[in-house]
């Protein structure tokens, strides 16, 4: 037998062995699967996605707001979470309490007095931040606080998960004490009050062409 001959029968019985080899790994990682597969549970289901927990409604759907304002939201692909962290207990605040007009759009002076403003948390499935319409020219940025949706997710009284962020405008008059807003007062107009219901609000005022924040704790009072 020629070295030529011997050669190529070597590598044939190499390439076969590796061929075998390789069947055998496979072979192991199919029965892995199958035994892992076997260890759920025949009912189980996959976890709800918590997103799904959170209400929106389309712009359109919203009363009083000015179609110029829908149309940029809806160019923009927003959708506005609901607020219903106070739906789950009883009486009139419950799921089976009327139903609520649409929240987390509001309108105010927040800019200058006398200037109408408006103010829309817009979400985009995930993450949701407010969305200013000015009356006027403004130098503060037309939006603000941009934070995930799932962040403001809590169990309400009936256990369910439910959306608590709420946006509000608020006046001098209807401000508590927070640290440093002192230095601003009197306040010439409105601002935001951007809350974690029930656990902590960060109050926004445009003064000087920039947002300033005030944060703290949130009381129960709307």
């Amino acid at each position: 037998m020629s070295s030529r001959v011997a050669r190529k029968i070597a590598v044939g019985v190499e390439n076969r062995a590796l061929l075998s080899t390789g069947l055998i790994i496979l072979l192991g990682m199919f029965c892995v699967a199958r035994s892992l597969d076997g260890q759920q549970p025949k009912n189980a289901k996959p976890p709800a996605a918590k997103d799904s927990s959170v209400g929106r409604v389309q712009p359109g759907y919203v009363p009083g707001l000015p179609t110029e304002f829908i149309e940029k939201l809806n160019a923009r692909g927003c959708t506005i979470p609901q607020f219903d962290g106070d739906r789950g207990g009883n009486g009139a605040g419950s799921d089976a309490g009327p139903v609520r007009a649409p929240n987390n759009v509001i309108h105010g002076e927040f800019a200058r007095k006398g200037q109408d403003d408006w103010a829309v948390l817009c979400s985009n499935g995930r993450t949701s931040t407010i969305v200013i319409f000015w009356g006027k020219d403004t130098v503060c940025p037309g939006s603000l606080a941009r934070l995930d949706d799932a962040h403001y997710l809590k169990a309400g009284t009936d256990k369910k998960l439910r959306y608590w962020r709420s946006i509000r405008a608020l006046g001098e008059n209807e401000l508590d004490d927070r640290a440093g807003i002192a230095g601003i007062k009197p306040l010439g107009h409105q601002g935001i009050d951007d809350r974690f219901v029930n656990k902590s609000s960060s109050f926004f005022y445009c003064n000087d062409g920039k947002w300033k924040i005030f944060p703290a704790k949130d009381s129960a009072s709307e």
